[in-house]
């Protein structure tokens, strides 16, 4: 086999193995994010996506095209941009300012607010989340929502959100939550064991 023809077939492999990983990563990190979205819409939330991290440059191509077609197109995925280095940037400076006081799961040094797996099974109260935006005596404003699982980041607004500290949106099956401003000068977080903090630096 010459020289070319052994770059075509290798080139192709490659191009099918990105193919197969690129689907692989839809279907991990980006079909459960959809829940969220349809949550968000089932309750009459608005949001906006306010766009796309972390995300692989060799997937690009082909989450492109899976947003041409349902069920991202029916969200509006088509027009977002697969990178906002903005969105990057505030969440490295997040990562520098509040790092995590433990090195298996992120929990950064603030108070706790919420602990719903002290919470008795037949309780529906769930307020964790108003709690700490009191505590911080946070205003109403639009604000980041990013699950540390997904790559998708969106705004919405701080107070609606408050009403939604629902079991459906804060589980431990989205992890880890960020909420955020767009001066990152303070954090809510939602962690993997149902617990609230929330801090300013």
């Amino acid at each position: 086999m010459d020289t070319d023809k052994r770059t075509a077939l290798e080139q192709r492999r490659q191009k099918l193995q990105n193919k197969l990983q690129a689907e692989a990563y839809i279907s991990q990190y980006l079909v459960p994010s959809l829940e969220v979205l349809d949550y968000f819409n089932q309750h009459g939330v608005a949001y906006r996506i306010a766009g796309l991290v972390s995300i692989p440059v060799e997937y690009y191509s082909y989450i492109e095209q899976a947003f041409t077609q349902p069920p991202y197109s029916d969200y509006g995925f088509a027009a977002v941009a697969l990178h906002s280095p903005e969105l990057q940037t505030t969440l490295q400076t997040i990562d520098d300012q509040f790092p995590s006081t433990n090195s298996f799961r992120y929990v950064p040094d603030f108070p706790r607010y919420a602990d719903y797996r002290t919470v008795p099974p037949e309780s529906t109260q769930r307020n964790g989340l108003q709690k700490a935006v009191e505590a911080l005596e946070l205003p109403d404003q639009p604000i980041y929502l990013y699950y540390l699982r997904y790559p998708l980041v969106l705004e919405v607004a701080l107070y609606s959100l408050c009403q939604h500290d629902h079991n459906d949106l804060f589980n431990f099956w989205h992890g880890d939550a960020f909420i955020f401003g767009k001066d990152s000068d303070w954090l809510i977080t939602f962690s993997l064991e149902e617990e609230w903090f929330g801090g300013r630096k």
